[in-house]
């Protein structure tokens, strides 16, 4: 039992669609303490589990013609994914509930990262318009990539799927690093055009965190109208270590290996078919055209600071 704590009434027509198995069943966790709070605090409000991969996007829509204004996604990135894919943007605001393992853009959208703060945070916060991207027609709030990032995520729900949270992901890493090999990548943007030979990984960022506390794209701005782009070139394995280096104190862009730029469309073509990650769901293409929609989603977040 939950001491009984003073929460405020969200004044909003509320629904949560939660993800019980997300970071490790940490959402089915939390979910009945969530309840607790929301019956103490005398909340009217629906909710919706979801049993599959992808049944968010259905339950978010249904949860949206059935009169929701505020749809909740307790969940990680993947959630949260599903979710955005099935709400009306011109009348849902969306809110988010921490509970999954790495949960990088709720990092990006300063929100607290212990779930009853940013619970109690949907009660206070007003709602602010951030920009999202879409990636081949699917929207995305944090990040699309292809290359090894893809490879890392394909690997670490497949090969790894035994290992629990990071774990996976490390040995994942480890895995996918020595073994996913270079790709020619071709790039426009902003009426340019440029071609790398030795691509690694193409990402194309809106949140600044990746993967947790990942910081892969520290000039990025979630209301700027712009998406960023992070290319990381594949060298030695010692050189690949170094960047890694770089990226875990906010020291790459500067490097060599590293291209950046900043746009609102980018058109890429890879040599061959490699992973596509978007918002850490993984499919293989040859192309992906990524644009930016400025400002398309209301969300519920306090203002924008760093998050450590």
């Amino acid at each position: 039992m939950l001491r009984k704590v003073r929460t405020k009434i969200i004044p909003y027509n509320t629904a949560f669609v939660v993800n019980p198995i997300a970071g490790d069943g940490k959402a089915g966790r939390i979910w009945p303490k969530l309840e607790e709070m929301l019956q103490q605090s005398g909340q009217s409000y629906r909710v919706y589990f979801t049993r599959n991969a992808g049944d968010g996007t259905g339950l978010a829509a249904r949860a949206s013609d059935q009169g929701a204004e505020l749809v909740v996604a307790v969940g990680g990135d993947g959630t949260l994914k599903e979710v955005l894919n099935g709400i009306d943007l011109e009348r849902n605001i969306f809110g988010m509930i921490p509970a999954g393992t790495g949960n990088g853009f709720i990092r990006s959208l300063s929100i607290p990262l212990k779930w009853e703060k940013a619970f109690q945070g949907l009660a206070r916060w007003e709602p602010r318009r951030i920009d999202i991207g879409r990636a081949n027609n699917v929207l995305f709030l944090n990040s699309a990539g292809v290359g090894l990032d893809g490879a890392v995520a394909s690997a670490a729900s497949a090969k790894y799927k035994s290992l629990k949270g990071y774990l996976a992901y490390a040995f994942a890493l480890v895995d996918q690093a020595v073994a996913f090999n270079r790709f020619q990548c071709k790039v426009k943007c902003n009426g340019l055009y440029f071609e790398d030979h030795r691509s690694l990984v193409v990402l194309v960022a809106n949140g600044r965190y990746y993967g947790g506390k990942l910081c892969i794209a520290p000039q990025a701005s979630l209301d700027d109208g712009y998406l960023d782009l992070v290319l990381i070139k594949k060298r030695s394995i010692p050189d690949l270590l170094v960047t890694g280096a770089r990226v875990a104190v906010r020291k790459h862009l500067s490097s060599k290996a590293i291209i950046k730029m900043q746009g609102q469309t980018f058109d890429i073509e890879t040599s061959r078919e490699v992973p596509l990650q978007i918002d850490g769901d993984v499919i293989s293409t040859a192309s992906v055209k990524v644009e930016t929609l400025s400002s398309a989603l209301k969300v519920l977040a306090p203002a924008i600071r760093q998050v450590t």
